[in-house]
């Protein structure tokens, strides 16, 4: 009864261990040597026919996306884009959401992206202060962009002069340490900032989610984040990765929460990221 409640054991000897050592094993093995778009590569020499994305009307096999990435790749390097070039993405939750990232990637850019929701203002800061050199997006969001110093593309209206470039894989031009994508805070406290992610970082995070939330092989996954937040990075890429099929989710589907639902349940969707 004198004995004072600082010299209690509060945790058993499993629970202890538990705290200290079972959970602090977080060391896990990934490819430290590779990028984001080499993984991707990867999974399409392994699964080339297998769906990789679903929209409402359309849908991409592995193989079909890769070409298109590489195109758009190919067509930025002729504009002079190269490693460590900021690259803006300003489109609408479509296929071509994940042709443009990809094909950012592909060519040794840093992804930028930009909700075409956000504030005109907000668009401006962000391409001014990610020194963005080419933007890419879609015609019908050109009357809401701010004025960029960089040259605009849009995905849709100039398709025809992409698709004529070549659709193999470009030489790899990055390394695990280079910048992937430029991700703005919300500026809540102050002006928006630039966070920095690495290829090797952004793997390292799907080495853990895999290992903790491994996939089955039946599984379907849905995007349906914003592409300002790092959530829409992981719902396009983790899946992605690993040959699991995900559906484009469209705003108009998610700002209809029955309409969401249903679309989850016609596509047999199984996880949402």
């Amino acid at each position: 009864p004198e004995q004072p409640l600082s010299q209690l054991p509060l945790l058993t000897a499993e629970e202890r261990h538990q705290l200290l050592i079972t959970w602090n094993t977080t060391g896990r093995d990934f490819l430290q040597d590779r990028c984001i778009h080499h993984m991707f590569e990867q999974q399409v020499a392994q699964t080339p026919h297998a769906v990789a994305l679903l929209s409402q009307h359309a849908s991409l096999t592995y193989q079909e996306l890769n070409r298109r990435a590489n195109q758009v790749a190919h067509y930025l390097q002729c504009l002079g884009v190269g490693p460590e070039t900021p690259v803006g993405l300003c489109v609408e939750r479509t296929l071509a959401m994940a042709t443009g990232l990809l094909g950012i990637m592909k060519a040794g850019a840093v992804y930028v992206p930009l909700d075409p929701s956000y504030p005109t203002e907000r668009l401006a800061f962000m391409l001014a202060d990610a020194r963005v050199a080419v933007l890419l997006t879609q015609e019908h969001l050109l009357a809401r962009l701010p004025e960029s110093s960089g040259t605009v593309l849009c995905l849709d209206t100039a398709w025809p002069a992409i698709a004529r470039h070549s659709s193999h894989n470009p030489p790899h031009t990055s390394t695990p340490a280079s910048t992937a994508y430029i991700l703005y805070t919300s500026g809540s406290t102050g002006r928006p900032r630039g966070v920095v992610g690495s290829h090797r970082a952004f793997l390292n995070t799907c080495a853990w989610m895999w290992h903790a939330y491994p996939f089955t092989a039946q599984e379907v996954c849905c995007q349906h984040a914003s592409l300002s937040f790092v959530d829409s990075l992981e719902e396009i890429l983790e899946p992605l990765l690993q040959g699991i099929p995900t559906v484009i989710i469209p705003d108009a589907v998610l700002k209809e929460p029955r309409q969401f639902i249903q679309t989850l349940s016609q596509h047999q969707v199984t996880r949402l990221i």
